[in-house]
C-alpha cells in the first residue's frame, strides 16, 4: 500500500513548474512516469528545442525524495561529463578572442603543470588534441565524498602523478578527464578568472543559463537535485578533482539553451561565431584511432556520428555517482534534447527518453544504441596480440617488471610483483579493435598504502605498434562506488611471436 501511495504521489507531482503536456510527447511521458513509479530514477528533467524554440520541457519525480521536493525544469542537476562541451566552448571562445592558439602546445598555457612523456620523448600535445582526447593521456578520475573532500589533491598534484602521455599525441582518441581538467586550468590562466566565474560571465549569462554553476551554488537555498546511488540512497556531497571535465551543474532549461546555441550560433553571436561552432563538430584529428561508439568520432567537446539512423547526430553523455545525463542534437533538423537524472548508472534510461523525444518530432527515427565498445570483439588469439609480452609498469618512482601472455585459447594472463613483493597473477578476458586491447583483471598494484592500493579491478588498456604494446594499467575502485580510476604507464615488448 505504501508503494502504491508513493507512486500516486510521484505522478501527481510529475509536471510541477513545467510546461504543459504535449500530445506528441505522450510516449516519452509514459516512459518517464513508469521509470519514476518503478524506482528507476528519483527524478528526470527533459527539454526539447526545435527551430530555435523550446517546444517541450517537463520534470518528473523528486529532486529530493526525503524532503518531498518536486523536480522542476529549473532544478540544477550535476551534468558530469556533459560539462565537456561547455568547457570546449569556453576554450574555442578564448581562441576566437585571440587569447590562445588551438594548435599551440598546451604547455604554453599550463605554467608549472607539466606532462610526462615516456611514450615519446619531447612530445607536446596541442590544445586542440586535449579537446579531441587525442593528446595521449590515459583514462583517469578521482572523486571525493563528504568529509573526504578536504583530502582531495590539487590539480597540480594530480597532474604531477598521473599526467603521463601513455601514447604519442595523435595516435588514439582515448577519453581523458585529466585532459579536460587541464583545459579548465587553461581557461583560468588565459582569462584571469576562476573557471566558474569565466563560465558564468561568458557562457551562462549570455545564453540565459540562470541556474548553472560550477562547484557550489551561489545561495544555500538554491534548487539543486540531491544525488542518489544505484540503490536509491542519497549520496554525500561529491568533488571531482578535474572541474573542466565534470563539475558543472545546470537545469534542463539551462542546458537546452546551450543546445539551442550550438544548433543556431547566430542566436548568441557574442558567445562564438558560426565557424567556431562548426569547428567543434568536425573531426579535428582524423589520423587518430577513433575506437568508441561505432562509426563515431570525438570532435572538440562533442561526439559526432555522421549517419545515425539516417541523421547526423552530435551528443555528449554524462555519468558519475548520482548523475546520468545526455544532450543530443540533430543539426540538419535544428532539433535538440536534454535529459537529466539524479541517479547513478541509468544512462540507458536517459538515452531512451532522449530518443523518444526526438522520435516525437522525427517519426521513424531509429538511432543506433550508444554502445562505447560497439567496435570491439572478444580477444580470440588474434595474431596481432598472440604471444608472450614482457615489460614494466611505472608505479610511483619505480618500475615493476610485468609479463602478459596472450594465449591461443583466448585468455590473457598477467603476472607481476604484488603488494608484498610476491608474484601475483590472474587470467582474464579482453576485447580487441584493430591494435587496441582492453581487459580487466582482479588484481591490485603494489601501491603501499597509497590511494589505489585497494582497487578491486585493474583495467588493461594497451595499443600495439608492431611488437610493442604500451598504454596504462588503471586501478579501478568498483563496482559499489566510483572513487578513482588511476592510470600507471606500462610498456611491453613481444618475446615470443605469433606462430607463422
Amino acid at each position: 500500500m505504501r508503494r502504491l501511495l508513493l507512486s500516486c504521489f510521484l505522478l501527481a507531482f510529475a509536471g510541477i513548474a513545467s510546461a504543459e503536456s504535449d500530445a506528441r510527447f505522450a510516449a516519452l511521458e509514459r516512459s518517464a512516469t513508469a521509470a519514476i513509479d518503478a524506482g528507476r530514477a528519483p527524478s528526470l528533467a527533459v527539454a526539447v528545442v526545435a527551430d530555435g524554440r523550446i517546444v517541450y520541457e517537463r520534470a518528473f519525480g523528486y529532486a529530493d525524495v526525503e524532503a518531498r521536493r518536486a523536480a522542476t525544469v529549473d532544478t540544477a542537476y550535476a551534468l558530469a561529463s556533459a560539462t565537456k562541451p561547455i568547457t570546449a566552448t569556453a576554450i574555442v571562445q578564448l581562441a576566437e578572442r585571440g587569447r590562445l592558439d588551438l594548435d599551440a602546445p598546451a604547455s604554453r598555457y599550463l605554467g608549472s603543470l607539466k606532462l610526462q612523456s615516456p611514450a615519446r620523448r619531447g612530445a607536446s600535445p596541442s590544445v586542440r588534441r586535449l579537446l579531441s582526447h587525442t593528446a595521449g593521456l590515459p583514462t583517469y578520475a578521482q572523486l571525493y565524498y563528504g568529509e573526504d573532500i578536504a583530502k582531495a589533491p590539487t590539480l597540480a598534484r594530480s597532474v604531477a602523478r598521473y599526467g603521463v602521455l601513455v601514447q604519442p599525441p595523435g595516435r588514439i582518441a582515448e577519453y581523458s578527464n585529466l585532459g579536460y581538467g587541464l583545459l579548465g586550468a587553461i581557461v583560468e590562466r588565459r582569462s584571469g578568472m576562476t573557471f566558474g566565474d569565466y563560465l558564468r560571465r561568458e557562457i551562462f549569462a549570455p545564453l540565459g543559463m540562470d541556474h548553472a554553476f560550477v562547484g557550489a551554488p551561489a545561495t544555500q537555498d538554491a534548487d539543486v537535485a540531491v544525488d542518489y546511488d544505484a540503490q536509491n540512497r542519497p549520496l554525500p556531497p561529491l568533488y571531482n578533482d578535474t572541474p573542466g571535465a565534470g563539475n558543472v551543474h545546470a537545469s534542463a532549461r539551462d542546458l537546452i539553451r546551450f543546445a539551442r546555441f550550438h544548433l543556431d550560433p547566430g542566436s548568441a553571436a557574442s558567445v562564438m561565431s558560426t565557424a567556431g561552432v562548426q569547428r567543434m563538430q568536425r573531426n579535428a584529428d582524423p589520423g587518430a584511432l577513433q575506437h568508441y561508439y561505432g562509426n563515431s568520432f570525438y570532435g572538440l567537446g562533442w561526439y559526432v556520428r555522421d549517419d545515425d539512423g539516417g541523421e547526423r547526430v552530435i551528443w555528449h553523455e554524462g555519468g558519475m555517482p548520482g548523475a546520468s545525463t545526455i544532450i543530443k542534437l540533430l543539426p540538419a533538423r535544428n532539433l535538440g534534447v536534454v535529459v537529466l537524472a539524479n541517479k547513478t548508472e541509468i544512462n540507458d534510461l536517459t538515452q531512451t527518453i532522449a530518443d523518444e523525444a526526438l522520435r516525437a518530432l522525427v517519426p521513424g527515427y531509429a538511432p543506433a544504441p550508444l554502445d562505447p565498445t560497439a567496435n570491439y570483439s572478444p580477444y580470440a588469439a588474434q595474431p596481432a596480440f598472440l604471444g608472450d609480452w614482457q615489460g614494466e609498469i611505472r608505479v610511483g618512482d619505480r618500475n615493476v617488471r610485468c609479463r602478459l601472455e596472450f594465449g591461443a585459447e583466448g585468455a590473457v594472463r598477467i603476472e607481476y610483483a604484488g603488494p608484498q613483493g610476491k608474484p601475483v597473477s590472474a587470467a582474464f578476458k579482453g576485447i580487441v579493435y584493430g591494435d587496441s586491447f582492453v581487459g580487466a583483471a582482479p588484481l591490485q598494484l603494489p601501491l603501499a598504502g597509497q590511494r589505489g592500493a585497494d582497487a578491486s579491478l585493474l583495467l588493461v588498456k594497451l595499443l600495439r605498434s608492431g611488437d610493442v604494446l604500451q598504454g596504462a594499467l588503471v586501478a579501478y575502485a568498483a563496482p559499489a562506488r566510483l572513487d578513482y580510476l588511476l592510470p600507471f604507464y606500462a610498456r611491453f615488448t613481444r618475446r615470443v611471436s605469433a606462430p607463422r
